[in-house]
This record gives C-alpha cells, sequence and structure tokens, in this order.
C-alpha cells in the first residue's frame, strides 16, 4: 500500500524521470530515425554527443545548484525570492555559456577528430555539430528557467513543456530527413534542423510559464557577493562531480571510438538505450533532492528520513523492471537503431550489459540525489572523481588492451565503475543518516 510519502515521491519523481527520459529522446530521435541512411550516419550523429555532453554538463550543473537553491527556499516559505535566484544565474550562464559555444563551433573539427572521428563520416558529423550547437544552448537556457519548477515540485509542467517539445523535434525530422510532402530531402541535416525547431518550442514554453507565475518581477540581474558566495558553494560540488563524469566519459568513449567504426556504432546505439534508463534514474535523483532540500531543516528529519526511504524502495522497484524487459527483449531493442544483421549478435550481448547495469546505477543516483540537497556535493564530487574519471579509464584500459576483450571488456568497466560509485553513496548516505539523527537528539534535549 501505498503511504503519502511514496505518493509524494511518485508525484515529483515519475514525472521527472519522464522529462528526463525525453530529453534524452530528443538525442536518440536523430540516432533511430537516421539509422537508417546506414552505420556511418549513426556514428556521423553519435560522435557528436560528447562535446554536447560537455556543455550540457555546466548547463546541468547549475541547474542542479539552482533546483537545491529553490527547494531550500521553498521549505523556508521564501517564494517571493525564485525569480531573484533566477535572473542572477542567468547572467552567468549566458557569458560563460556563450564563450564555449563560440570556441566549440569554431574547433568543433579538431574536437571531433580528438574524440575519434574516422574520415568517413567527418564531415557528415561536422555538418551535424555545427547546426545543432545553437540548439544546445537554447536548451541550456531552458533547463535553468525549468530548475525553478523542479525546486518548487512542479514536475509534471516540466514534463508537459518537453513532451511537445520532442513531438515537434521528431514531426520535423521526419519532414527534413527523408523529405517528406514539399519538404526537401537533407538527411543528416534535417536531423539537426529539427533538432534545433524542438529545442525552440521547448524554449518558448518554458519562458510563457514563468512569466505568468511572475518569477521574471521578482529580484534583479546584479551579481552580489553574497548570491555568490551562496550559489558557488553549491554549484562547485556539483560541476566537479559532474565534470570528473564528463572527462572521464570522454576518455572512456575515446578508447572505445579506437576500436573501428562498426564496434563504435554498436556501443552509441547501447549507450544511448542505456541513457534512456540513467535519465529515468536521474529524475528520481532530482525527487530525492528536491524532497530532501524540502526537509532539510533538522525539525523535518522525520520526514526526511521517510522520503530517503520512499527513494530507496522505488529505485529497488523499477531496477527489478527495467533488468527483466531488457535482458528479455534485448535483441528486439537493438534492432529498433540498427537494421544490420551482422550487429545482432554483439548488440544484443552489449544491451544485456545495459541491463545488469540497472542495479548500481538507480541505487547510487538517487542516494546522490539526498546527498547533494544535504549538503555533500563535495563528497561526492570525490568519489566520483576517484571511480569514473581515475578507476574506469584504467579499467578500460586494461580491459581493452591487455586482455583483449574488446566492446565487451569496455561495457564491463562502465557496471565496475557504478558498482563502486554506488558503494561510496551508500557509505556516505549512512554517516548523514547517522549525524542528521545525533543532531536531532541533541536539539530535542
Amino acid at each position: 500500500m501505498l503511504t503519502s510519502y511514496d505518493k509524494n515521491y511518485l508525484r515529483i519523481g515519475f514525472p521527472a524521470a519522464l522529462e528526463g527520459v525525453l530529453m534524452v529522446f530528443l538525442c536518440n530521435a536523430d540516432i533511430i530515425m537516421v539509422g537508417t541512411l546506414g552505420t556511418g550516419a549513426i556514428a556521423a550523429v553519435s560522435i557528436f554527443t560528447q562535446p554536447r555532453m560537455i556543455l550540457l554538463t555546466v548547463a546541468r550543473s547549475v541547474a542542479a545548484a539552482v533546483t537545491i537553491l529553490i527547494a531550500e527556499r521553498f521549505g523556508r516559505e521564501q517564494h517571493d525570492t525564485y525569480g531573484d535566484v533566477l535572473k542572477k544565474t542567468l547572467i552567468l550562464v549566458v557569458i560563460v555559456l556563450g564563450l564555449a559555444h563560440v570556441c566549440f563551433f569554431i574547433c568543433l573539427d579538431s574536437i571531433l577528430l580528438w574524440m575519434g572521428a574516422q574520415h568517413d563520416y567527418l564531415s557528415d558529423a561536422m555538418i551535424y555539430g555545427l547546426w545543432t550547437l545553437p540548439a544546445v544552448f537554447v536548451t541550456s537556457i531552458t533547463t535553468l528557467m525549468q530548475a525553478v519548477m523542479f525546486g518548487r515540485g512542479e514536475s509534471v509542467r516540466v514534463l508537459s513543456i518537453n513532451i511537445q517539445g520532442n513531438v515537434v523535434n521528431v514531426v520535423l525530422n521526419a519532414f527534413l530527413i527523408f523529405g517528406l510532402g514539399p519538404f526537401p530531402q537533407l538527411g543528416i541535416l534535417g536531423a539537426a534542423l529539427g533538432t534545433i525547431g524542438g529545442a525552440i518550442w521547448s524554449f518558448f514554453l518554458t519562458l510563457r510559464v514563468l512569466y505568468t507565475w511572475g518569477i521574471f518581477n521578482q529580484g534583479n540581474y546584479r551579481l552580489t557577493c553574497t548570491y555568490l558566495r551562496e550559489f558557488l558553494g553549491v554549484f562547485g560540488g556539483i560541476f566537479s562531480e559532474q565534470g570528473f563524469e564528463r572527462i572521464g566519459m570522454v576518455v572512456y568513449t575515446r578508447m572505445i571510438a579506437e576500436l573501428g567504426t562498426i564496434p563504435y556504432a554498436v556501443h552509441a546505439i547501447a549507450m544511448n538505450f542505456c541513457d534512456f534508463y540513467y535519465s529515468f534514474c536521474n529524475g528520481m535523483g532530482k525527487a530525492s533532492t528536491v524532497l530532501a532540500g524540502h526537509n532539510r531543516d533538522i525539525h523535518k528529519q522525520n520526514e526526511w528520513k521517510l522520503y530517503l526511504w520512499a527513494g530507496m524502495r522505488w529505485s529497488l522497484i523499477f531496477s527489478i523492471a527495467v533488468f527483466l524487459v531488457t535482458f528479455v527483449l534485448r535483441e528486439e531493442i537493438f534492432g529498433i537503431y540498427a537494421h544490420d544483421s551482422t550487429l545482432l549478435p554483439l548488440g544484443s550481448l552489449i544491451i544485456a550489459y545495459v541491463a545488469a547495469v540497472s542495479f548500481p546505477e538507480a541505487y547510487q543516483m538517487v542516494c546522490a540525489g539526498i546527498l547533494r540537497a544535504s549538503g555533500k556535493t563535495t563528497q561526492v564530487a570525490a568519489y566520483s572523481f576517484v571511480s569514473i574519471t581515475m578507476l574506469r579509464p584504467i579499467i578500460t584500459y586494461c580491459f581493452l588492451y591487455k586482455f583483449h576483450m574488446g566492446l565487451e571488456g569496455a561495457w564491463l568497466s562502465l557496471a565496475l565503475d557504478q558498482s563502486i560509485r554506488a558503494v561510496c553513496a551508500a557509505v556516505l548516505l549512512c554517516k548523514v543518516y547517522h549525524e542528521r539523527n545525533s543532531r536531532q537528539t541533541s536539539s530535542s534535549c
């Protein structure tokens, strides 16, 4: 039987999880739809994933920090301060990300080559990347604005907006990739233009909601030392964590790209499917962050604990469901992306690894969400650095070049990395749990 805490957790977590899935679908729609153009087209679109994610890492780190700040203010009923947080953060994001996007635009060919792009699909990758960069910037601003909604617990509204954005993206993809009706057949360029259209649609819908709420009538754009200290104190740990993860992923992807076009295409397909699950777990982690932020005050310790156990329960339930469905339907899942039967044996094996990763990934994402909102962003960043930035590349190198395990070895290293982080998160969360219990006992005395 569902408790009120389960219901509230699912009210925030399930829409947030679906929203994350839809954001991944925005990328995967391009992969799936250009898959009919051949393996080279898949690789061309996929190789841009890591440069895109480097840029989005900054935006998502900022958004996560804003979500925590808004959630804390929500818990203290300081509802008239949301706009001030958003406006000040917007100034920082526009300046920093604007410069970063210009640099990526100028140096994109070098970046793609360093990522391991092969010359047989480099020109297509450049076309897709150069045209998609503006969409990445718009998505970054949208993600920041939607952080205000998440902090208030309005994940359903975010879900609604991004559903519409994804519908626009898919429809434009269909018309522009394949040249339906009066539209020209643009192939990979059409996929990029569809992504731009979907991003712009979500941006304006989000902007309209915040204006309706009167968010932009609050506060000002003037950066103050007080705000910078508060923001950077939260952002620093989150960005370090996600930055370390991105560096590790770039190195990891670089090694896999050297295996050749076909193994990399299989990896890209499996990773893109895995991203659906990762994003669902991230949504559950967001719910844990929001609810832990709402109940961060030590006088709300009982509520904090009950939401913790709700997160643990639903992460386990979801993991079991995902494992069973993914493992049983692994061939069918891979077949959605790739139409080359020669890729199926390797593809189904790697999808099985995706299923196995579901358990540690869900657990550590929920734990990390609670830890961030409980003021442990630096500690989460520390174990993430050790695991994903140091250990995963080393283990991957050994499996690929010492034991010659190929793509299977790369995915085994990923599973080990997720398991290590899950153990670290569990140990740290137990420590926080006991610390809060001790503080509650002391305050009641």
